[in-house]
């Protein structure tokens, strides 16, 4: 008698559960001097798949906001963003990687109240504006900016964060002439 091998399909959970032990093998084996060994959480909850990257903000008075915040850097990350997320765990958020800069955020499919940080390519928080939930207004700022931190609303002022602070970006993602 022969054997015959047959394939099952696997669940998306399983599935997803060996794209994040592959995602945490690159970045392991991607580790150098120039990289980011920080990137220590990776999360799946359903179809979804969440780097958390562990930040802190500079206040102008030395003080470090530790904060933890998943990375949105291609276009579906961005275009995705908090959309369908009914909370976030405290002290969390995400930082999205703008290109092109400027463009602004809304709130479409959102249900958090959230703020939002403008930052400069070096770190520097520039600005921030309240996002209503499942508000399309767009919200944006004059200054210039390559980053934004969406966290939920009243964490910047709870954490005495202000204008002119300095987020500690990921060394991947900050340019060599910071």
């Amino acid at each position: 008698m022969k054997a015959i091998a047959t394939l099952r399909p696997i669940s998306s959970v399983v599935a997803l559960s060996i794209a994040a032990l592959l995602v945490v093998a690159t970045l392991i084996a991607a580790c150098d001097s120039n990289s980011d060994p920080e990137i220590t959480t990776v999360t799946v909850k359903g179809d979804t798949l969440s780097i958390l990257q562990p930040l802190a903000i500079t206040t102008a008075a030395g003080k470090d906001v530790e904060l933890t915040a998943e990375v949105a850097e291609t276009p579906e990350e961005r275009a995705q963003g908090l959309m369908g997320r009914t909370r976030l765990a405290p002290d969390t958020g995400m930082l999205f990687v703008i290109e092109p800069p400027g463009r602004g955020f809304w709130m479409r499919g959102t249900t958090l109240a959230l703020t939002v940080a403008f930052v400069a390519e070096c770190g520097e928080i520039v600005d921030f504006a309240d996002l209503e939930p499942l508000s399309e207004e767009i919200k944006n700022t004059d200054r210039p900016y390559a980053f934004a931190l969406e966290m939920e609303r009243g964490w910047f002022t709870t954490n005495g964060v202000v204008a002119g602070d300095t987020l500690q970006l990921p060394p991947r993602l900050r340019p060599d002439t910071c």
